[in-house]
């Protein structure tokens, strides 16, 4: 008898933990859409820019004097080709489940990018580790907030003169 009642109560209490931690978690949590997207290139013979992102950081507005405020997320390096692709119909990334919250920068981590000239696939050097941008960016609880890095491919992207083979990053973020 006193076996049943102590399962009973173990029972209750991991139903009671969960419901809590449930909730807790649906409170201060919510989803960050990553979509891509170019804004236009010029590079004839072009027919594909394919971009490794391997990771995204954010940085916590509201960051304690403890700590950096910034919070890191895997992107697994997924392999996108945003060769054309506009705002409207923007290539999707990742949903990641993120801190409620807003968040005054965005570090892109790319570790790839190829572009495809007339058949000719050329891997291009990588002229910084990320691309840093300064946008504010909202998360609410519960919701989704969807992000859209834009990429400048005809600035991003050196083919000529001393920089050749060179991939520049920067980009813009632009929230819906």
């Amino acid at each position: 008898m006193n076996l049943k009642k102590i399962i009973a109560v173990a029972i209750i209490i991991i139903v009671i933990g969960g419901i809590a931690y449930y909730g807790y978690d649906y409170e201060t949590h919510g989803t960050l859409r990553l979509e891509a997207a170019d804004s236009g290139i010029s590079l004839s013979g072009a027919t594909g820019v394919y971009i490794t992102f391997s990771a995204i950081a954010l940085h916590y507005d509201k960051a304690s004097s403890n700590s950096t405020g910034w919070y890191n997320y895997s992107l697994h390096d997924k392999t996108v080709n945003i060769f054309d692709v506009a705002l409207s119909n923007a290539t999707f990334l990742s949903n990641i489940t993120v801190h409620s919250g807003t968040f005054n920068m965005i570090k892109i981590y790319i570790s790839k990018v190829t572009i495809d000239i007339l058949g000719n696939n050329i891997t291009l050097k990588l002229a910084h580790s990320f691309a840093l941008v300064i946008n504010t960016l909202s998360v609410s609880h519960a919701g989704t907030t969807t992000a859209i890095m834009e990429f400048n491919l005809t600035d991003n992207i050196h083919l000529s003169s001393s920089t050749a083979g060179v991939f520049n990053m920067s980009a813009s973020v632009i929230v819906k």
